[in-house]
């Protein structure tokens, strides 16, 4: 049990250090994302037909952005690549505060005398 207590913090700090680094990529990635929707909500905004807007309403925007991301193959694979970061990220969170549950449970029975 000792051994374990001791060791519990690195692989905590190592969980933690990951998670952070995926959060940037994260983060990233949907600033890539936001910055590309926003130039196309500006296009696709100013599109005109016979004088007229393209695209009158919200419902025709959005599913207009939707389309041309579609369209695009690496914005298909960033949204992918999205999802993916997401969903691990989420899974290494578990995974970290099991470790923290792990490392207060030693730490319980260490006071009550019962490690050894």
């Amino acid at each position: 049990m000792k051994d374990m207590l001791m060791n519990l913090p690195k692989e905590i700090k190592i969980k933690r250090f990951a998670l952070v680094s995926k959060s940037l990529s994260i983060e990233s990635i949907t600033t890539s994302v936001k910055e590309w929707e926003t130039e196309q909500l500006e296009d696709i905004s100013n599109t005109l037909k016979d004088g007229k807007p393209a695209f009158s309403n919200a419902e025709k925007r959005v599913a207009e952005m939707a389309r041309r991301k579609k369209e695009l193959p690496w914005m298909v694979e960033l949204e992918n690549q999205l999802t993916e970061l997401r969903s691990s990220y989420e899974i290494d969170r578990i995974y970290l505060q099991y470790s923290i549950d792990v490392q207060e449970n030693y730490r319980a029975i260490a006071r009550l005398g019962g490690g050894e």
